[in-house]
């Protein structure tokens, strides 16, 4: 057999391998947030306990990213740093890590628990949430009692990878549904075993164990971290509480580029692999010959 299509063969199946592996480990979204924002509207500052050290970073979160393989969902969450003071069994303490779901038609556009302070977009309600902690992973629905206590997922892997400073969690899709057009509100607060939802409240004068830069009100986000879309800014959106008018911030839903991104690139390996299909059977009397 000739040279050129011993060549075109092998380049046609390294294509095929390409495709394949890009099917079996989708990534259905990811998105960087900017380094140095774990301040919430631009005023937070961390507490002034030891526990806290470095008192930067630790809530800084750094990327998102959702993949699927087999049956399982892949989240994860790169953070500036990760620190584990208390021992948590998943490798991490102080993060507490809310990811609001809308992949469905129906939803709500208020947090599930009191204790973020913060509101949706009314044209993205979520429908699903994930509560990431060092110790635990729940799942609730939009419709579940918040008032009944629900048990923690046992089919759920959580650990944080050092090496990456990253969280990463697994879960099985039947726990989410389809996330193939999913869009994502993600959440990084304090953990705080005490408060309402586990949020570390943000008040007026910082404290050991309390972040400073709030309005000692239940209006002012006690989130430091979230994901916004390209076109906003993450203190312009926390920023727009108000608590003279009792007014929430307002979140609006980052999701679904990559997937976009991801179909287009598994089209044009299908269309190459193709096309030098023909080109073989075309040619193949002349290559055979050489």
């Amino acid at each position: 057999m000739g040279r050129k299509i011993k060549f075109l063969i092998g380049l046609m199946l390294i294509l095929l391998v390409s495709t394949s592996t890009v099917t079996a480990q989708k990534a259905l979204f990811e998105m960087d947030d900017p380094v140095g924002d774990d301040y919430g509207p631009g005023t937070y500052v961390y507490p002034t306990s030891e526990q806290f050290a470095p008192f930067e970073g630790v809530f800084d979160l750094m990327k998102f990213r959702v993949s699927e393989e087999d049956s399982n969902y892949i989240f994860r969450f790169k953070f500036d740093t990760i620190t584990n003071p208390w021992h948590a069994p998943f490798g991490f303490s102080h993060q507490l890590i809310q990811v609001y779901i809308d992949n469905q038609d129906s939803g709500a556009t208020t947090v599930f628990k009191k204790g973020a302070n913060i509101k949706f977009s009314e044209a993205a309600p979520w429908n699903k949430l994930i509560k990431i902690t060092g110790w635990n992973v729940k799942i609730f629905d939009y419709q579940d009692d918040p008032s009944q206590e629900i048990e923690p997922v046992a089919e759920v892997e959580a650990r944080a990878l050092q090496n990456e400073q990253t969280i990463q969690v697994q879960i099985p899709k039947k726990m989410i549904g389809d996330l193939n057009s999913a869009q994502y509100y993600v959440l990084i607060g304090s953990l705080d075993g005490f408060s309402y939802d586990n949020y570390r409240p943000v008040t007026k004068e910082v404290g050991e164990w309390k972040f400073g830069g709030g309005t000692d009100t239940q209006y002012n986000p006690n989130v430091l971290d979230v994901l916004v879309p390209e076109d906003k800014s993450q203190k312009e959106v926390l920023s727009k509480y108000d608590s003279e008018e009792k007014r929430l911030a307002t979140l609006y839903p980052v999701g679904n580029k990559s997937l976009i991104s991801n179909k287009i690139f598994l089209v044009l390996i299908l269309l190459g692999v193709i096309l030098l299909f023909f080109v073989i059977i075309k040619y193949r009397s002349n290559l055979l010959k050489e």
